[in-house]
C-alpha cells in the first residue's frame, strides 16, 4: 500500500487552488474584454445616432466610455463570481448541475440585480435566448408534438402583446421600444414626418 504524505496532499491541494484561482481571473478577464468588444461598438453608434442632439461631443464620449466600462465591469465580475462560486462548490461534493445553478442564479443576483439599462439589455439578451432553448429542449423531449408551423406561432404571439401592450399599457414596455414604435406607428401618420423624428 502506497504511503501518502500530508505534504502531498497539501501541495496537490495548493495546486489546485492556484489552478482555480488562474482560471477566475483569467474568466474575469474574457469576461470584461468581451463585454468592451460587444458594447463600444453599439454604444458609439447608439450615443452618435440617437442621443440628445445638444450633447457635446466630449459628454457622448465620456457616456459611451462610462456604458462600455459598466457592460465590461459586469460581464468580468459575473464570470469571477460564477466560476469562484464554482470552485468552492466543487469540495462540497454538490452535483454538478445543482452547483452550476446556484453560482449562476446567485451570480446573476449579485451582479446584474440593479435595474439599470446596461442590466436590463443583458438581462433580457439572456433571458430570450433561454425562452428560445427551452422551447427547443419542449420539442426534443418530445413534450409537444412536432408541427412545423410552431415558430411562426410564437412570433404572431410576440407581435400581437407587444402591440396590445403598446395600444394600452406602453408605460410597461421599454422606454426605447416605445420610442421606436410611436415612430413607426404614430409618427406615420402624420405627412411628412418620415425624416424629422428619425
Amino acid at each position: 500500500r502506497r504511503h501518502v504524505s500530508s505534504v502531498t496532499v497539501v501541495s496537490v491541494g495548493m495546486g489546485d487552488l492556484k489552478g482555480d484561482l488562474r482560471q477566475i481571473l483569467q474568466g474575469f478577464l474574457h469576461g470584461f474584454l468581451y463585454g468592451a468588444k460587444i458594447r463600444f461598438p453599439h454604444a458609439l453608434l447608439m450615443v452618435s445616432l440617437f442621443d440628445k442632439k445638444d450633447l457635446s461631443w466630449d459628454r457622448k464620449i465620456d457616456k459611451i466610455l462610462s456604458l462600455t466600462l459598466n457592460h465590461a465591469r459586469n460581464l468580468g465580475l459575473f464570470v469571477l463570481t460564477y466560476k469562484s462560486l464554482v470552485a468552492g462548490l466543487r469540495k462540497t461534493n454538490m452535483r454538478k448541475g445543482v452547483a452550476v445553478a446556484l453560482a449562476g442564479g446567485l451570480g446573476g443576483s449579485l451582479v446584474f440585480g440593479d435595474d439599470t439599462s446596461i442590466n436590463t439589455q443583458i438581462n433580457l439578451y439572456v433571458f430570450s435566448r433561454v425562452a428560445k432553448a427551452l422551447g427547443h429542449l419542449i420539442l426534443e423531449r418530445q413534450w409537444i408534438p412536432k408541427w412545423k408551423h410552431w415558430y411562426r406561432i410564437w412570433a404572431g404571439l410576440s407581435w400581437a402583446l407587444v402591440m396590445v401592450l403598446f395600444s394600452k399599457k406602453r408605460h410597461t414596455l421599454q422606454k426605447s421600444l416605445t420610442s421606436s414604435m410611436i415612430y413607426l406607428y404614430e409618427d406615420s401618420d402624420i405627412p411628412g414626418s418620415a425624416f424629422v423624428n428619425l
